[in-house]
């Protein structure tokens, strides 16, 4: 995840002392497919990574998406890129989440249940579960905040036609045919 927020914050940077636009989705690096100057005289992005960065990014944000699902690096059809700075707060909690839940480990293992006092250990869970509900409800808002509303909306509209053009079409072919549709009591 350090690569992936490196390389953001590294393509912003440049893209701003270099004079470039900036990006339309700044959550999105485009992929360096295009030569720089010919994608700056055609108004189209391309990434300002060299191409060995460009790789390494690739491959953390791959590995990135495998382990946590949530994380999508690219705009998709129905998905924009998810927030970087979502991303790396949700991972700072996870990780505290992590190291609470040693701390909790720890303790428990190392001090006598007769001698320690509960107040060490319901503090250390308390916050361990506190971060975990926390990373969680940054996902969700991180998931709305990347979804395509309206193109969600239309494939639900597209596929709600299909299957109404469907029924018209069976319904057609029983009457040509000269068949009875049985009472189905909808």
């Amino acid at each position: 995840m350090i690569y992936i927020v490196h390389y953001h914050f590294l393509t912003w940077r440049l893209r701003r002392s270099r004079s470039l636009p900036s990006l339309s989705d700044p959550n999105d690096i485009p992929d360096a497919t295009l030569d720089m100057e010919l994608a700056f005289k055609r108004g189209l992005e391309t990434s300002v990574l060299t191409p060995a960065q460009e790789a390494r990014l690739i491959h953390h944000q791959q590995k990135f998406s495998r382990s946590h699902t949530f994380y999508r690096p690219h705009e998709t059809e129905t998905h924009h890129a998810f927030s970087i700075k979502i991303l790396l707060l949700v991972v700072v909690l996870l990780d505290l989440h992590s190291c609470f839940q040693i701390a909790l480990g720890s303790i428990t293992w190392s001090w006598s249940y007769h001698t320690r006092p509960q107040w060490l250990t319901a503090t250390v869970l308390a916050l361990s579960l506190t971060c975990n509900i926390t990373g969680g409800i940054w996902i969700n808002i991180g998931d709305k905040r990347s979804r395509k509303k309206d193109v969600l909306e239309r494939m639900f509209r597209q596929e709600l036609t299909s299957e109404a053009i469907q029924r018209v079409r069976k319904a057609r072919e029983r009457a040509e045919l000269g068949v009875a549709r049985p009472y189905s009591g909808t």
